[in-house]
């Protein structure tokens, strides 16, 4: 039994530091290199998980291969573009100026449902409204609307707007997130400034976030108790 329980955590850490080598589009929408891989490692981990009889060296040198030929590929369509479009294939338009390309449609297989499915996905409900759809590598639809239908944006009325920059998470339940301090220019010395003003410590803190021009928003323990109340 501890044989086994030991196999197990041996491989999932050893798929878990597949995963990261392959790089975070793994975790989000597959090319189809990636679905094969992703599929195949999972086959080839629970083999040795079930069988104790199997040499679990039998179990990880399949893996580290595949994990290897994946890198090997990645790095090879990254290089020569025509790897990457025989391995994931070219994005392709199904809408052109508003006219929906039905050929297109067939040869990916996608049915009038998935289109208005995947328009809708993006706020789409009219699709007279779209001027152009694309299939992209990934299975995803990338839609542009003609720009009677987009939304006015401050360029479009010619507002100018100060640039505060993106809200970023700085404290997450009392624990410091060092990235979004990085993004938004902020030292531990300053964050610290801003507690003090509000008479707030870290461990108190429920939720942080801060812009790159100091703009800040707390949300403290308290707050967030006080308002499940």
């Amino acid at each position: 039994m501890t044989i086994a329980v030991l196999r197990t955590v041996i491989l999932y850490l050893l798929l878990m530091a597949a995963v990261r080598l392959m790089g975070k589009r793994q975790l989000g929408e597959l090319q189809p290199s990636e679905l094969v891989v992703t599929l195949l490692l999972s086959d080839l981990a629970a083999v040795p998980m079930q069988e104790n009889g199997l040499p679990l060296l039998n179990g990880i040198l399949p893996i580290l291969v595949l994990v290897g030929l994946e890198i090997l590929l990645s790095g090879a369509m990254l290089k020569w573009p025509a790897v990457s479009r025989l391995v994931a294939g070219s994005p392709m338009p199904i809408i052109k100026d508003g006219k929906v390309d039905e050929a297109a449609m067939r040869r990916l297989r996608i049915t009038v449902d998935d289109l208005i499915e995947a328009l809708r996905q993006q706020d789409i409900f009219d699709i007279r409204q779209v001027q152009y759809a694309i299939a992209e590598t990934n299975g995803h639809i990338s839609a542009f609307c003609y720009p009677r239908y987009q939304a006015a944006t401050a360029g479009d009325l010619g507002a100018d707007l100060t640039d505060d920059g993106m809200p970023v998470l700085v404290v997450s339940d009392g624990r410091l997130c060092p990235w979004g301090l990085k993004l938004c220019g902020l030292s531990e010395e300053q964050l610290d400034r801003i507690l003090q003003k509000h008479r707030c410590a870290r461990k108190d803190v429920f939720l942080l976030t801060a812009t790159k021009t100091g703009q800040h928003f707390l949300l403290t323990r308290t707050d967030v108790k006080g308002g499940d109340q």
